[in-house]
This record gives C-alpha cells, structure tokens and sequence, in this order.
C-alpha cells in the first residue's frame, strides 16, 4: 500500500496553486474580524482599515542611509576559510506604510485603553526574548520564527492580565498592542545596529523581505489570544 500513497508530483506547484490560496482567503477573511474583536468597529469599518494596511504596504517612505559590507570573496588557506571585504554598498533604512506605521498607530491607540503598568511589563518581557531570537541573515534581514512573538505576545499578555487581576476581556487588545510594538521594537529597532551585516540595498522595517511581521503579529496574537479567553 505504501507505493501508491505518495505526494503530488509537482508538490511546489501544488502547494502555490492549492493550499496558499485557501490560507490567503482565510487571512483576508480574518482580518477583518480581528479589528471588530479589538477595537469595536463594525464590519465595513474594518474592512476599510485592512484595505488601508493592504494598500499601504506598497508604500515604504525612507528614513535614513547607511553603509553595508559586501563580501566579494571566499577562500581556504590550510583549512581556515577566509573572507575578504572589498566593497562598501549603501543601504537605505525604511518605514512601511502598511506594514509599520499604520499598525503602530492602531497598537498606540489601544495603549490609552490599557492600564500601563501591566502594558509595560508584557512589552518589555516580550521585546527582551523577541530580541534574542531575531537574528540578522546576510541578503535576508532580521529573521524571527514567525509565531514566535504573537505566542509571546498572547500568552504574556493572559499570564500578566491574570496576576495583576485584570478584566479578560481585554486580552485581544493588550496581545495586539504589546504584540506589534514589541516585534517592532524588539526585532526592528534594537537591530538596527546590525543591518550593516545583511547587505545592501533597501530595508524595509515593516515591508516585505528585510523587516516584516509586525502586522501579522498583531493579527496572530489576537488570534493566539482568542483560544485563551
């Protein structure tokens, strides 16, 4: 029985043509819903801000450059190997317009309806580990497990509500809010020191490639949070 159980032959083209799609209408049907949950608008209204986001993360707006090493050579001399750096490419730091700054400003929104003591504790614990697990990735970016900061921020979130003996219901909020601004924070900001290591050209903190997650953390971590009310 085992030989004629087996995969598609074109499994990439499979995965493309079948399973993305089905989760990027889900996504797409998600979302909207995750901005009625947290921040109580109707369905019209959080479409329009998911069409917004969409919209403006082909949008990025630069903020800064600088220079980033190239590595040009590699050679091995008696078993050690040997990089020679012989050439400095610019690199221009970014903000995206869909993927940063309009999820930031939401998450900032939510942070005046969240008692800040608690607020802070969730951002600072999940900036410090978020911090220690992005890792800058030469031609990359930053790279960070994917659900790893939306789980933190979820589950930092329920753990903090529950010791400060807070109302659950403001789980949603709290995981969205710590969730963008710490993967912000944590994997964008304080690695800035370390995007000379990925190479040159554009760094998008928010934008697909270099920097991204930010929005999807929010999302994932009102999602993640959902299972814990």
């Amino acid at each position: 029985m085992r030989r004629y159980i087996f995969p598609p032959l074109l499994l990439p083209f499979f995965f493309f043509l079948i399973v993305l799609p089905f989760f990027v209408v889900l996504f797409v049907l998600t979302t909207p819903k995750v901005f009625q949950i947290v921040f109580g608008l109707d369905y019209l209204s959080a479409l329009t801000i998911f069409t917004l986001i969409i919209l403006g993360s082909f949008i990025n707006i630069p903020i800064y450059e600088k220079e980033g090493e190239v590595v040009v050579s590699r050679y091995s001399l008696f078993g050690v190997i040997y990089y020679t750096i012989t050439e400095q490419q610019r690199i221009v730091v970014a903000v995206n317009l869909g993927g940063c700054i309009l999820p930031s400003i939401l998450a900032l929104k939510l942070l005046m309806e969240l008692p800040i003591v608690p607020w802070l504790v969730t951002f600072t614990v999940c900036s410090i580990l978020i911090y220690f697990y992005a890792k800058p990735v030469p031609g990359l970016g930053i790279a960070v497990p994917m659900f790893i900061p939306p789980l933190l921020s979820a589950f930092m979130s329920y753990i903090v509500i529950s010791a400060f003996n807070l109302p659950i219901w403001i789980l949603p909020k709290m995981a969205f809010s710590a969730g963008v601004l710490s993967a912000l924070f944590g994997a964008d900001i304080l690695h800035l020191k370390d995007i000379e290591k990925i190479g040159s050209g554009v760094v998008s903190i928010g934008g697909a490639g270099t920097f991204d997650g930010i929005f999807l953390t929010g999302v994932f971590a009102v999602v993640f949070s959902l299972f814990l009310l």
